[in-house]
């Protein structure tokens, strides 16, 4: 183990964080395939576009295109990367919501969001790298179209739906160790595993372990898939029939105090155990993630924890959860931007005691505006959804797709524990970032228009949503809505699909936007960017030791030809 432990940090010093190769990629859910004059906005697909890291560290503060000469990024057409998806699994790929790197970073999953459509796919990032006879891969930029891109595609599966049900998957999030991917089935209620077997290097979904949030139901009316020109995936285990409606305390997991358990994110824990389960409706499940079926060890009301959080972040021993939902004229009337503090020890197995609502949250920051009745309210509304932590753990940032901002947290004045929470639960909040101001979010010209039908030249609306930070803990990587959102288009209308880079000021509490790389997707009526990317996400590219070998002892492997240090640009470790 001490020889191991040395050549560690002998590699550690070899690879300094600038050294770092990384990439991001960004998931546009507009429909790619099949625009015509028939169907103006096409009828399915999605995008996929990876930016190299290094241009973006190069690029001067400003604008990019999607076709700039220098900067532009590999676009791949969902579509092209799983071909089989609608004959082998009877519903073609839609609505890319989100991807997010196995901890190895060598794999990338892809949630697809549209209604009944319920998919989620396994990527190999390195799927189209070549291997030499000493056993290393040499990996060009990844290329695009349907001879190339089926390369990268690992596995695809179609997920469970229950009578009467819609399966559809908001996100899945892996587990820290790479073991497990926890899928958010949140059309059907359900809560679902794929395990990955690292050393046959597969992925199974096993339906053993999938959970019904709401309890009572056939888990067997459709019953999950594998795509079987894809052999690395492969479905396993009987599932868990009509589960108990209630949970371990003998609350209704859907009810009074739940009142609809659309599952929004699993966000797993450091602990590999366990992970936060949010819900559209409000209240929380933390659940035990190695059992089968999965197992709620904990659980919260919607008066204590509020609805629709997706962002969370760990850190000095604690999980941090956001709330956010957002008024609109279409008839929502709340606005909520809520900020919380939970501990990582829970009960482990199904059998687990437990009293609702312990231990109690630390709410660390609330804004709270119920029963909006007037329009002109409608200015000041929040909409919290991505959030990010430094690479320190002293700050978390959290972004609101309305205000176009980042609200800044100092996790050093976050109370412990609830009883300990300080007289001004917002003490914690120590600044704000704008997006705005800054003329890098200027609309397309005429005659391109908005979902309204508006032009939108003069706009300066990122509306922000996921975002991921870069590896030198400098910039914040910021996922950048389009004028026609798939989704949430009451608070996601934005006038510059693509993403943004906050280059982060001083001891990180502030920051600017420098840099907006724009994205671009035309409609048939040549009057309308379809684009409109809802993740951004950072994966590091291989060797890069300093991040992978925290989770996987095989990178150890140095090039022999480059005596051990930083391989040239076109050499890729095998994972």
């Amino acid at each position: 183990m001490r020889s191991v432990l040395l050549q560690i940090a002998t590699m550690l010093a070899a690879f300094p964080a600038a050294a770092i190769e990384w990439e991001v990629w960004l998931s546009d859910q507009s429909n790619s395939a099949d625009i015509s004059q028939v169907n103006p906005r096409g009828t399915f697909g999605s995008r996929i576009l990876i930016y190299d890291g290094r241009d973006i560290t190069v690029a001067p503060p400003g604008t990019y295109g999607e076709d700039h000469p220098l900067y532009a990024p590999v676009v791949l057409q969902a579509h092209h990367v799983f071909p089989h998806a609608f004959s082998e699994l009877g519903v073609n790929v839609e609505r890319l919501h989100g991807m997010l790197p196995h901890p190895s970073h060598r794999y990338m999953n892809a949630n697809f969001f549209g209604p009944g459509v319920g998919l989620v796919g396994i990527i190999d990032a390195e799927g189209q790298c070549t291997l030499s006879t000493s056993g290393y891969k040499t990996c060009h930029t990844i290329k695009s179209g349907p001879t190339q891109a089926p390369k990268l595609a690992k596995a695809l599966f179609r997920t469970t739906g229950p009578e009467g049900s819609s399966p559809s998957n908001h996100m899945s999030f892996w587990s820290p160790d790479g073991t497990r991917l926890i899928v958010a089935n949140l059309g059907a209620k359900l809560l679902e595993r794929i395990d990955y077997d690292r050393a046959t290097d597969t992925f199974t979904f096993n339906r053993a372990a999938t959970l019904d949030l709401v309890g009572g139901r056939d888990l067997t009316a459709a019953e999950a898939r594998a795509d079987s020109t894809l052999p690395a995936g492969r479905v396993a285990g009987e599932y868990v029939n009509y589960q108990s409606m209630y949970t371990p305390s003998g609350a209704l997991k859907e009810g009074p105090g739940r009142p609809n358990n659309v599952v929004v994110c699993p966000v797993p824990s450091s602990t590999n155990r366990h992970a936060f389960v949010t819900f559209g409706g409000g209240g929380l499940f933390v659940v035990d993630i190695t059992t089968e079926p999965m197992s709620i060890v904990a659980e919260y009301t919607n008066d204590v924890i509020s609805g629709a959080g997706c962002g969370g972040a760990e850190g000095g021993g604690f999980m941090h959860l956001n709330a956010g939902v957002s008024a609109s004229a279409a008839g929502a009337d709340d606005s909520v931007l809520v900020m919380y503090r939970l501990p990582l020890d829970y009960p482990d197995g199904p059998n687990a005691l437990t009293m609702p609502n312990q231990p109690p949250p630390v709410t660390f920051h609330m804004e709270k505006t119920l029963d909006i009745s007037d329009e002109s309210e409608l200015a000041g509304r929040r909409d919290a959804h991505g959030l990010v932590m430094s690479t320190t753990r002293r700050f978390l940032y959290q972004f609101d797709r309305i205000q176009n901002n980042a609200e800044v947290f100092d996790m050093a004045k976050v109370a412990i524990n609830a009883e300990t929470s300080p007289d001004d639960p917002s003490a914690a909040h120590v600044g704000t970032l704008s997006l705005t101001g800054t003329d890098l979010c200027r609309g397309e010209g005429p005659p391109f228009v908005d979902q309204d039908g508006m032009a939108y030249e003069l706009a300066d609306d990122p509306a922000p949503d996921l975002v991921d930070l870069a590896p030198d803990g400098q910039r914040i990587i910021v996922s950048f809505r389009g004028p026609h959102p798939v989704t949430v288009g009451h608070a996601a209308r934005g006038s510059c699909p693509g993403f943004g880079v906050v280059t982060l000021e001083g001891d990180g509490s502030s920051g600017t936007l420098t840099h907006v790389f724009r994205t671009f997707l035309a409609d048939a009526t040549g009057m309308r960017n379809l684009s409109d990317i809802h993740a951004a996400a950072v994966r590091i590219k291989g060797p890069n030791v300093p991040r992978l070998c925290q989770n996987w002892l095989g990178c150890l492997n140095a090039d022999p030809s480059n005596g051990g240090q930083q391989p040239s640009d076109d050499w890729r470790h095998v994972q």
